[in-house]
């Protein structure tokens, strides 16, 4: 997939890491861990960008270079222009001369032309590694529409894919483009809970809780209310907020005793009985 690239993105990675709650309920280690794996993106990141400027730089040289080429044959075909329309002793020498420098020129604006597709197929597959590594990174980027499936079918399946591969970002971009796309189609409740579910993956539980509550408040009645229920108490928990997981836990018991997630839900409540210094509420 082709995606439109966010020019800086280096602060975007710290600021997606470090204020959507990543830190707000890890262990002295687990800190120093994420800390690292910050840096270590940044890093890569910055190589990537590194690359693209340079790649840009050639690539801006080379249009200049090609400029000049194609003013200097302007001229020269001004010049024969200019011969042709007098009669001049020195005609037939002039002429072979100008035929010189236009065969010259053209050579040269051919080799300039070659080398600007080469770099700039350089640069758009840097671009695109930035791209890539930004959306592994789990940040959310715009979604070039025209490399999306038209058939809905194939679009959520790309949205799942996305998912298994730990795309997180490139899950959500895909998710809002098949809201706007298909607003009343019947897999939305499910399609909400993936969004919550892709920012517990990365840590983000307030942003989790944020689409899980919406998802709550729009689909009450969905048959992933269970899952949605679970994912809730989780995020809590890992928020230091036992006094509402425990809520969660306790509806989910009580109103949904078939559903696997109740299972789920009574381990979450023995670890959170386990763990009572990680609660802050």
């Amino acid at each position: 997939m082709k995606f439109r690239v966010i020019a800086v993105l280096g602060a975007t990675i710290a600021s997606s890491l470090f204020l959507n709650g990543c830190f707000l309920f890890t262990s002295r280690d687990d800190g120093e861990q994420l800390k690292q794996e910050v840096q270590h993106l940044q890093d890569r990141l910055s190589k990537l960008e590194e690359e693209s400027g340079a790649s840009r730089t050639e690539l801006e040289n080379m249009i200049s270079r090609a400029q000049a080429q194609v003013e200097s044959l302007d001229e020269t075909l001004s010049k024969a222009t200019r011969v042709l329309a007098r009669n001049s002793a020195d005609f037939g020498a002039e002429m072979e001369s100008l035929k010189n420098d236009i065969s010259e020129s053209r050579g040269a604006v051919a080799e300039i032309t070659h080398e600007l597709e080469n770099v700039k197929s350089s640069v758009e597959k840097t671009d695109k590694k930035v791209v890539e590594f930004a959306l592994a990174a789990g940040l959310d980027m715009p979604v070039d529409e025209s490399q999306v499936p038209a058939q809905a079918a194939d679009h959520f399946r790309m949205i799942k894919t996305s998912f298994s591969n730990e795309r997180y970002g490139e899950v959500r971009s895909l998710a809002k483009v098949y809201q706007d796309r298909y607003p009343k189609a019947g897999n939305l409740d499910e399609l909400q809970l993936i969004i919550g579910q892709s920012y517990s993956a990365q840590k983000r539980y307030a942003k989790a809780l944020g689409a899980l509550r919406r998802f709550a408040d729009l689909y009450p009645k969905s048959e992933f209310m269970p899952e949605a229920l679970y994912e809730m108490a989780d995020s809590f928990f890992n928020l230091g907020d036992c006094t509402d997981a425990r809520i969660l836990v306790d509806t989910l018991m009580k109103r949904y005793k078939t559903s696997p997630f109740t299972s789920k839900a009574k381990k979450l409540k023995s670890t959170m009985d386990a763990s009572k210094s990680r609660c802050t509420s």
